[in-house]
């Protein structure tokens, strides 16, 4: 770890300052900024001087806000980088700087696809979803990442409230469960290699392969299920039999639309009630049975 390593273009500091600092570390800094939401930094493990890798092993608060031997001098001076969230005196250093700080240490695990993900193209700063002088990171701790994610996803705050929903907001599943925030090789930064790799992580039944299979959901399980939330039991985006006459239109059934006039009984329509299509066809998913080609078995 080197000093100028964190903050790319920074002057060399002043050699006797930093002397000074080695010897003061982190208390010189918290003579001034001695309160909860900079001190709460000092029982996390960026604060463990037992780890080599760790920035309090080299120059403490410097190592992240790099050297500020004037700012010392003169709080009215700005440290060399000030992160979002800082005093509001002080400019903010851009968003590149800001994470190439971070990146500095964290590039590889689930950073490793950063560069390029849909957050970095929307110039997220990391700052913006983690606070690193808290003991507990509010996205690091599952009672709260989903408040810090649907504070910016308002469309998915809305679908976790309808009836049907993955259970997030009872606390048993978290954002980070399906998808990475820090980039991934998959659409929408899941965490599988495929939308089916993701969801069959849990729902392992539906993984396959099957003797006979549905191709819509061999192609992708968001062709029937909305993830987030639905007024559909299942979490289906519409009801049966309409969800499945999307597709089946005229086969082996009467190609007439299922509707409410249907329901025995004026009509003799059994797909209308129970379960509707899946009264017969229960193995929607794909059948291991050797007469199951209408998944009926």
């Amino acid at each position: 770890m080197t000093w100028v390593a964190f903050h790319v273009g920074a002057a060399e500091p002043d050699t006797a300052a930093a002397a000074d600092y080695a010897q003061a570390g982190a208390r010189s800094c918290l003579t001034c900024h001695n309160r909860p939401a900079v001190r709460g930094l000092l029982q996390t493990t960026h604060a463990s001087r037992a780890d080599p890798r760790g920035p309090f092993t080299d120059h403490d608060c410097e190592s992240c806000h790099g050297p500020s031997a004037e700012h010392r001098r003169d709080e009215n001076l700005p440290v060399a980088v000030q992160f979002e969230g800082g005093a509001d005196r002080f400019p903010h250093a851009s968003v590149e700087v800001q994470n190439q700080v971070c990146l500095g240490c964290h590039q590889n695990g689930l950073r490793t696809h950063w560069s390029g993900s849909e957050h970095q193209f929307a110039d997220l700063a990391c700052v913006s979803c983690h606070d690193i002088h808290q003991e507990n990171d509010v996205v690091l701790t599952k009672a709260t990442q989903t408040s810090v994610c649907i504070g910016c996803h308002q469309e998915k705050r809305a679908q976790l409230q309808l009836r049907s929903h993955h259970p997030v907001n009872e606390g048993l599943m978290v954002c980070s469960d399906c998808h990475n925030a820090h980039g991934s090789v998959t659409e929408h930064l899941l965490i599988g290699n495929t939308v089916n790799d993701t969801c069959t992580g849990c729902h392992a039944e539906k993984r396959g392969p099957f003797l006979w299979e549905h191709e819509p959901v061999s192609d992708g399980c968001t062709n029937c299920h909305n993830p987030h939330g639905s007024v559909v039991d299942r979490l289906l985006t519409l009801r049966t039999p309409s969800l499945c006459q999307s597709c089946h239109q005229d086969a082996n059934h009467p190609s007439t639309l299922y509707s409410g006039d249907d329901i025995p009984p004026i009509g003799a329509a059994q797909q209308l009630l129970g379960q509707a299509c899946l009264n017969c066809h229960s193995q929607v998913h794909g059948s291991n049975h050797p007469s199951g080609s209408r998944l009926t078995r």
